[in-house]
């Protein structure tokens, strides 16, 4: 069995005049899960990249059994046995699980050929080590997300590594696929790898882990024993207040009809979609992962516009009846998409929180063609302000933001634009408890000021607790319509039974 241990002793990193760790000490010993919670922000991913040799710390030493280590790159940390895992599955679907296993590895260094023989035994061995039933030569493009995640972690202990990172490995599971990988991370504890999780799940993360450190501000606040903690000592902690309320839904008065799907069919996607969304009213999404949210939002937006895709039905928007061919002509008409993947489909990452902000809206930025940087400056900041979002400056790289305040920013883009709708896709995911009452609350505040609010989810309790009204969706129809106002008691249990 594995037994190592990894100390950090006084790390601390700064951006710029900008402190984002201080001072944080823990020791992880083999065969324990520790999980990792915090606001966004709070420095646990500044301080997974520097354990992972991602980020250089400006002071204090990384220690592995005794000795000091000094990372430089990612690839001197997985030499000296630091395996990471990321949210964002870097794998190639196209390849056979043995060579995503060994991607960088795939050759005899001397020889330069690939024993094929070799590299599936050795894939299958470590397959058997998590007692994981998998063929080495299916496409991975075939598994289920759920599998491909496992594929991952297998790849991180092909290095023979003696720390396993686990970001978010859950978060875009269902509860049952969620289990699959969670059954692996506690086979990884039995054989003695030291298990570092970081997850937004905290009932998860208090069922899965042994210890919890949690993170405030760029400070470790303590290191805790999960059985000691329940979700709202938990929530404390990591907000350093108390939540009044996980999901502050307000009711407002019904009004006029915002949009409607009247027979709306997209080819391989959808079939027969109809409903209304009034002002006043949050219309809220739920299904399983592939049962048609994502392109419910993407149909609105025009994303699966004229020329792309074969569809039918008809959609009205604010009583006229629209043709969204393109995204282009959804944001002529005031529509907001905040996507599901939003590092990828929401924002150009390597441009500033600026740029970001008023990429949607130049034409009003500008005075005879030319931008007026004083109103864009203006406008930037009052967002910044408004939605809190934490970051050094409007200039600051968007890429380099925490997930929340991400998530601000593509929301930003569309207040700026003075949208009338805005889809959420997965709005809360992978963003911490305290993140997730300001959103619910800024919500509440959208519609309060007449603009539509459509959530996709997955998280059935999201969906029940903040809409006015739920469809539920299973492999592309309508499976169920049900009125929040009401059913304000409907238990998970009853919902459940439409998905």
């Amino acid at each position: 069995m594995i037994k190592e241990s990894l100390e950090l002793r006084h790390i601390g990193k700064s951006f710029g005049a900008v402190r984002v760790l201080d001072d944080i000490n823990f020791k992880l010993t083999g065969g324990k899960i520790y999980g990792l919670a915090g606001e966004n922000g709070a420095g646990k991913s500044t301080t997974m990249k520097i354990i992972n040799g991602a980020y250089i710390a400006d002071e204090g030493e990384i220690v592995i059994d005794g000795e000091t280590a000094h990372f430089t790159s990612p690839l001197s940390a997985q030499e000296a046995g630091i395996g990471m895992v990321y949210q964002e599955l870097n794998m190639l679907p196209d390849l056979s699980v043995a060579e995503n296993v060994f991607i960088s590895r795939l050759s005899d260094r001397k020889s330069g050929y690939i024993n094929w023989n070799s590299l599936h035994e050795r894939t299958g061995e470590l397959l058997k080590m998590l007692d994981l039933k998998l063929d080495t030569h299916t496409r991975l493009g075939e598994l289920k997300v759920a599998h491909q995640q496992l594929v991952a972690i297998v790849r991180a202990l092909s290095i023979e590594c003696k720390v396993v990172i686990l970001d978010e490995p859950t978060s875009a599971l269902t509860e049952k696929d969620s289990a699959i990988v969670l059954d692996a991370v506690r086979r990884l504890k039995e054989l003695g790898y030291i298990i570092i999780y970081i997850s937004h799940k905290l009932q998860e993360m208090l069922t899965a882990t042994d210890e919890i450190i949690v993170f405030r501000n760029g400070k470790k606040i303590g290191q805790y024993e999960s059985k000691t903690l329940d979700e709202e000592r938990l929530s404390e902690l990591i907000a350093g207040r108390k939540l009044e309320a996980k999901f502050p839904k307000k009711r407002y008065p019904q009004g006029k009809e915002l949009l409607r799907f009247d027979h709306v069919c997209v080819e391989g996607c959808l079939e027969d979609i109809s409903f209304t969304l009034y002002e006043g009213d949050i219309l809220g999404f739920a299904g399983l992962l592939g049962a048609g949210k994502t392109e419910i939002a993407k149909t609105i937006f025009g994303v699966f516009g004229k020329n792309h895709y074969n569809i039918s039905g008809k959609i009205y928007f604010e009583g006229k009846e629209i043709n969204a061919g393109n995204p282009g002509k959804s944001i002529r008409n005031k529509i907001g998409l905040v996507p599901e993947n939003r590092a990828s489909e929401g924002l150009v990452t390597d441009m500033s929180v600026m740029d970001n902000v008023i990429m949607v809206s130049l034409k009003r930025m500008a005075k005879f063609g030319w931008i007026d940087s004083k109103a864009v400056k203006a406008s930037v900041d009052k967002m910044i302000r408004s939605l809190e979002i934490k970051c050094s400056g409007m200039e600051q790289r968007a890429g380099d933001l925490s997930g929340g305040n991400q998530q601000k920013v593509v929301l930003a883009k569309w207040l700026t634009l003075g949208a009338k709708l805005i889809i959420f896709d997965e709005p809360t995911r992978g963003i911490d408890v305290g993140a997730k009452v300001a959103f619910y609350e800024l919500m509440n505040e959208l519609v309060s000021e007449g603009i539509g609010v459509i959530i996709m989810s997955s998280e059935t309790d999201e969906v029940v607790n903040m809409s006015d009204l739920v469809v539920t969706l299973k492999e592309g129809r309508i499976s169920g319509v049900i009125s929040m106002r009401e059913n304000e008691l409907l238990s998970d249990k009853d919902f459940q039974k439409y998905m």
